[in-house]
């Protein structure tokens, strides 16, 4: 007899680290839209190569410290990370 796979919680809640990286995600798109960049003129501001900078949108937890710096001022808003 076949037992039922349990279905995953499509409402189970993010990790942390999953929730700044939707930040991170959301600030990127806001700086393209406010300042009418694309990816590739938004990555010469940070400055990392395009390639680079496509991975690390897709995974924004790789970016460094300073690149996020670098967003941040290009928003002219800060990422506050609060525990929840």
């Amino acid at each position: 007899m076949r037992r039922k796979r349990k279905e995953r919680n499509k409402t189970a809640k993010k990790t942390y680290y999953q929730r700044r990286e939707d930040d991170l995600r959301l600030l990127i798109s806001e700086i393209k839209i406010k300042n009418k960049l694309t990816d590739e003129k938004l990555a010469k501001l940070i400055p990392i190569p395009l390639s680079t900078f496509k991975k690390r949108k897709s995974h924004p937890g790789r970016f460094s410290a300073d690149q996020v710096w670098r967003l941040e001022q290009l928003a002219k808003k800060e990422v506050v990370y609060k525990d929840a």
